[in-house]
């Protein structure tokens, strides 16, 4: 066998591996359901669950509720992370703001997300905006801390090149900080990212009219469990999605760093 084929050979064997897990699951699932261990009421069997898919799909209601789910985890996620990176670039290059600031933002991020709900939906109603600001609140602090900590980070040598070069304080930020921190922010904007998909479910549970959680909260009701279990799969497998992408993006965007 040649080094490429190996090579190959060895790259599909692994993602072979990573199917496993989930047709197993799969089929112990069909054996529960074929069997009747557990009511159909409390866990649909997979057949039922392909036709609610199917017939979602067919009326539109599973992506209507997919964009307007979709939509909130944009809206939310660009303002936490934006508010996130702009502290934790504050806090990372001053020492006067972090000893100022940083204790309060501590104990602010102490308090459980789910805590905020009560609170925002006081300050911001049951509509839109709330559920926007209680996915930023979640995609703000992985963000500032990962740049915070990126930012510290850097390597005194990086400073001392840009001093050399006599560089204004802002033109030493963007061309030799955040570059020498874009690791740990990029992993920070992947926490962020993953953490708003995941809080965007949680608040259309809570309060909503539309999206997944509302669209699995009304199955609930009916006792449509199939339709529950769409949600729930259709949520995992977008989930997936989005930490791939941010996953390869990372790895692409500090590729350089890694070359010697």
């Amino acid at each position: 066998m040649r080094p490429t084929e190996f090579n190959w050979f060895t790259r599909n064997a692994g993602r072979a591996r990573g199917v496993i897990v989930p047709l197993m699951i799969l089929l112990l699932w069909q054996i529960i359901s074929t069997r009747g261990w557990v009511s159909p009421l409390l866990l649909a069997p997979p057949g039922q669950v392909v036709a609610a898919f199917q017939e979602l799909l067919k009326d539109g209601t599973l992506w209507s509720n997919l964009l307007v789910s979709l939509s909130r985890v944009v809206k939310g996620f660009l303002l936490g992370t934006s508010l996130g990176f702009a502290f934790g670039i504050l806090f990372g290059i001053s020492k006067q703001a972090e000893a100022l600031l940083a204790p309060t933002f501590n104990a602010i991020r102490q308090v459980p997300l789910l805590g905020w709900m009560p609170m925002i939906i006081l300050w911001f109603g049951i509509g839109e905006s709330s559920k926007v600001v209680f996915i930023a609140i979640g995609a703000f602090f992985p963000t500032l801390l990962n740049t915070f900590i990126g930012i510290r980070g850097v390597a005194r040598e990086y400073l001392e090149v840009g001093k050399v070069y006599q560089l204004s304080r802002f033109r030493l930020l963007c061309l030799v900080i955040i570059p020498a921190a874009l690791p740990s922010i990029v992993s920070g904007i992947r926490l962020s990212i993953s953490l708003s998909w995941l809080l965007v479910v949680g608040a259309e549970l809570i309060t909503a009219n539309s999206g997944l959680g509302q669209m699995m909260t009304n199955a609930r009701e009916m006792f449509r469990t199939d339709v529950v279990m769409v949600g729930i799969i259709v949520i995992g497998v977008i989930g997936l999605i989005i930490d791939t992408t941010i996953k390869q993006v990372e790895t692409r965007l500090v590729q350089w760093q890694t070359v010697k």
